[in-house]
């Protein structure tokens, strides 16, 4: 065990919220202020993971401890028995040489993997570290967003609390080693993991004590990014159908507990928080209205909390698949021409509100997204960093949606209109644009999945968008083509959004990019 210098030395509960501490004992005084449970003061323990060839670099030998466990990984020794703490932590001082993934610059800090959970065998430990390096190939934090770090952060200590986790964390893991050293065995191994934590998670739904277990809030994430990640070829349907049943499957357990429950506890919050944006895909995607948007359900939970920038963008979020559903009412014969205008008006209204609240956010919180100096610029966009970028482009994909139904609420059609502004409020056209010009930035290798999966659903809907007028937006739908083409570009990636395009609507498809001749697109 070794100190790290610099490291906070706050009580367990600063530490979690990411918040100052004024080192009082036996309790802070911030908690006692707010009047919650101080965590007290743990000394901070570090256990170093050694490569493969650590011991030669440095003229050491691996311990001989009966708590050592060696494998083609290397050896990770421990001093004495892993109690369960939010404090442990565990350094990795050298990535898998073998492995097709790139050595960390720098030692990756993340929680320490109990025992139990890691250390069965060198196959489950090699599978789980993968699924790490899925988030920072480089082994870095920065290169992942607050909630990729969060959420690699608590997955250990949640891990261990059910069998369904573990068995989901194993399945993409494998999946993932399957896919680096191109093993077709470890992906018929991975699909049978998959489908055996889908029976164990159906198990546990059934079990009371069970289905009240954070560790069940994980799952339905790790499932869906084994969907996006190696589900079925974009060829069909069927991988945008399952994430999407996994996203609803998400919205259904956390509706279980009702909101108050995400108050009580920090791993309860965060897991709600983190969990609160693939439920608004679900609904945008399928165009209707989520109970997410009821009051309470944007109160309860931040309860003797503050909330963040991205917990008050997606407040806003949540109100748009309930005029998306109006929209399609409006625009729909089924209902009486009169019903529909006093629907459409009152619509309209909605839009207005959302309107300021976006444009109050976004003042609010000007110095956490980046403008471009041109907005309708053909250059390629490149953030300060990904939490920038993470939280812009989700600003970005909230105007465009609400801006394009606004345009159709008006009675103006994206299919003919050429126009680049609007005389009283911002035209989609351009955060259409701003997103397809991002495009790059996010798919750079160093983001891993995280830049990916962050600009997929942001990117899908400017390609919907641009999709309806190709004449003015093709030199934006070329510089999606350009990166869509890009070899560091997973495939998993093109085949998930090919496959959500063709889960929509025909009427609301957009061409997909094609290596093909001539345009470079295709219906």
């Amino acid at each position: 065990m070794v100190g790290v210098p610099g490291r906070s030395k706050g009580c367990v509960t600063c530490r979690k919220r990411k918040k100052g501490c004024d080192l009082k004992q036996p309790e802070c005084g911030q908690c006692k202020q707010r009047g919650i449970r101080c965590g007290g003061y743990d000394s901070d323990r570090m256990f170093v993971y050694q490569g493969p060839g650590y011991y030669h670099k440095h003229g050491a030998s691996p311990s001989t401890s009966k708590m050592d466990r060696d494998t083609s990984m290397g050896t990770i020794s421990f001093a004495q028995p892993i109690p369960v703490t939010h404090d442990a932590q565990m350094v990795a001082a050298e990535a898998a040489s073998h492995l097709s993934i790139r050595k960390p610059t720098q030692p990756l800090v993340v929680s320490a993997f109990l025992q139990q959970c890691l250390m069965k065998s060198a196959y489950t430990q090699k599978s789980l570290e993968t699924f790490i390096y899925l988030y920072m190939p480089d082994g870095d934090l920065k290169s992942t967003n607050v909630q990729g770090k969060d959420f690699v952060d608590i997955l250990p200590m949640l891990c261990v609390r059910d069998q369904a986790l573990q068995t989901a964390l194993l399945a993409i893991g494998t999946a993932a080693l399957a896919r680096a050293e191109d093993d077709p065995v470890l992906v018929r191994q991975s699909r049978a993991l998959y489908g055996q934590a889908l029976h164990e998670t159906a198990v546990a739904l059934r079990n009371p004590k069970r289905v009240k277990s954070e560790a069940i809030f994980a799952i339905p994430r790790v499932m869906a990014l084994f969907e996006i990640l190696f589900g079925a070829d974009g060829n069909t349907t069927s991988q945008a159908n399952s994430w999407l049943s996994h996203a609803q499957g998400e919205l259904a357990l956390i509706v279980s507990w009702g909101p108050e429950a995400y108050a009580e506890s920090d791993e309860a919050h965060l897991l709600f928080t983190n969990a609160r944006f693939r439920p608004l895909i679900a609904a945008v995607r399928t165009r209707k209205a989520s109970v997410l948007n009821e009051k309470r359900w944007k109160t309860l939970p931040w309860k003797g909390r503050v909330k963040s920038p991205d917990d008050r963008l997606l407040d806003i979020l949540c109100a748009v698949p309930e005029i998306l559903e109006a929209v399609d009412k409006v625009s729909s014969d089924e209902f009486k021409e009169s019903w529909r205008q006093v629907l459409r008006t009152e619509t309209l209204s909605k839009c207005w509100a959302l309107h300021f609240k976006l444009e109050a956010w976004a003042e609010t919180y000007a110095s956490e997204i980046y403008t471009p100096a041109e907005i309708n610029s053909t250059m390629p966009i490149y953030f300060p960093h990904i939490e920038i970028a993470w939280l812009t482009s989700r600003y970005w994909v909230t105007a465009l949606l609400l801006y394009g139904a606004f345009d159709v609420l008006s009675g103006i059609s994206p299919q003919t209109d050429t126009t680049l502004t609007r005389p009283d409020r911002p035209h989609p056209r351009s955060f259409a644009r701003m997103i397809s010009r991002s495009v790059s930035y996010f798919f750079q290798k160093e983001y891993g999945i995280t830049g990916a999966t962050a600009i997929s659903f942001p990117l899908g809907n400017a390609l919907l968008y641009m999709g309806k007028n190709m004449a003015v937006d093709k030199t934006y739908f070329g510089m999606v083509l350009q990166a869509w083409n890009d070899p560091l570009l997973p495939s998993a990636i093109r085949d998930f959004l090919n496959s959500m395009k063709r889960s929509v609507p025909p009427n609301s498809r957009a061409p997909t990019p094609t290596n093909r001749c001539g345009d470079g697109f295709t219906e």
